[in-house]
């Protein structure tokens, strides 16, 4: 790229000046050389024209003017003076505010690396945030590239430096992913072994509302813990089929007591109503008996005793019987509750969140770091 060039230019009174600009890249400004025209010679303006432009020194004489246009200006032409060679100062003036633009943001990349560069050399551990710090500094740098703001031997030069940091990071990373791996490993023991625990306790005799109550303060607990995708895997397939097997085993134990109540009240029901039928029978018998005509006055007393005594034992029982029908028809009605909620059960236990583990960070893939194929 050309950092020299020359201009014509008319100051307003009218005086004719050659405009010397020069890009000054490393002081990131630009130097312009405004010379009376009087003052040269034809030869000096044509060798500023020329081989100064090309590179060369030249000794400006004393009466020349000099300045420093801001770049970022609507011109680089000082107010004061105009141009018929305005297209061509206005296409330089874009071309270096490009060219120092770029070197700016190379300047700021570098200083960025070396950032990174610093923070990696004091590591004692996985640092995530100066992983996601390198690869959006890699990521960025590759988009530039490929928008050609910069060039291919810049990136080249960065390539290793950010390999570095990432190669740092991944020997950190191993070391605490088997950390983690162990620690996970020890947590889901520690649940496994519990959940055992209540299993081997959900029998016949157990208090299953306590278990229950356990079993949520397990769960409760196993959320605030971290697991590796596969341990947490395990632990809540564990923790559901727990709670399934805890719920199964109490409506069994409830079914089968429920079950055995309405058995024992079906038999209470079938020997009174035999008891109540075999009284009714006796009292036909007694009503025929006083209906005789060979009847005694004395046996007729005693017949009408034991009509009263056989219709109060009548109406106790009925009245009994009448009780166990209705407490028969509640353990019916709790017993077909119990099926149903056992089948809603199996059907809902699936869904149950049963854990809040954080899954295991993931490794960094070799994908998100700089490689040889970062080209133009």
């Amino acid at each position: 790229m050309q950092s020299r060039f020359t201009a014509l230019g008319i100051t307003n009174d009218d005086r004719a000046v050659l405009l010397a600009y020069e890009l000054k890249e490393d002081e990131f400004k630009v130097d312009l050389h405004i010379v009376p025209r009087k003052s040269l010679s034809n030869e000096q303006a044509e060798k500023l024209e020329k081989e100064w432009t090309e590179g060369k020194t030249f000794d400006f004489p004393e009466d020349t003017l000099f300045v420093n246009p801001n770049l970022n200006a609507e011109s680089i032409l000082p107010a004061d003076i105009r141009s018929d060679e305005t297209g061509k100062i206005r296409i330089k003036q874009n071309e270096w505010a490009y060219t120092l633009l770029t070197a700016k943001l190379w300047e700021s990349y570098l200083l960025e690396l070396e950032e990174l560069k610093k923070k990696a050399e004091t590591l004692t551990q996985y640092d995530r945030q100066l992983f996601d710090d390198a690869k959006s500094f890699w990521e960025r740098v590759l988009e530039h590239r490929k928008e050609r703001d910069i060039s291919q031997e810049g990136l080249d030069k960065i390539k290793d430096d950010v390999n570095s940091v990432f190669e740092k990071l991944k020997t950190f990373r191993k070391t605490e992913s088997a950390e983690f791996e162990a620690a996970s490993a020890k947590l889901r023991d520690e649940v496994l072994a519990k959940l055992e625990d209540i299993r081997q306790r959900a029998d016949s005799k157990a208090n299953f509302k306590e278990l229950l109550e356990e079993f949520k303060t397990v769960q409760l607990e196993s959320r605030k813990n971290r697991y590796t995708k596969s341990d947490d895997q395990t632990v809540r397939k564990n923790l559901d089929s727990t709670f399934q097997f805890i719920n199964e085993q109490r409506n069994a134990f409830f079914s089968d007591k429920t079950a055995a109540r309405i058995k024992g009240l079906q038999e209470v029901i079938q020997k009174m109503e035999y008891s109540l039928n075999r009284d009714k029978k006796d009292l036909e018998y007694y009503a025929k008996k006083a209906d005789s005509s060979n009847i005694k006055s004395l046996e007729l007393q005693l017949i009408k005793v034991k009509t009263n005594l056989l219709n109060e034992t009548i109406a106790s029982k009925e009245e009994k019987l009448k009780d166990i029908y209705a407490t028969l028809e509640k353990l019916q009605k709790q017993a077909s509750r119990q099926e149903h909620k056992t089948e809603e059960t199996k059907a809902e236990v699936t869904d149950t969140p049963v854990t809040g583990s954080d899954a295991a960070p993931e490794q960094p893939a070799s994908s998100e770091e700089p490689t040889s194929s970062a080209s133009e």
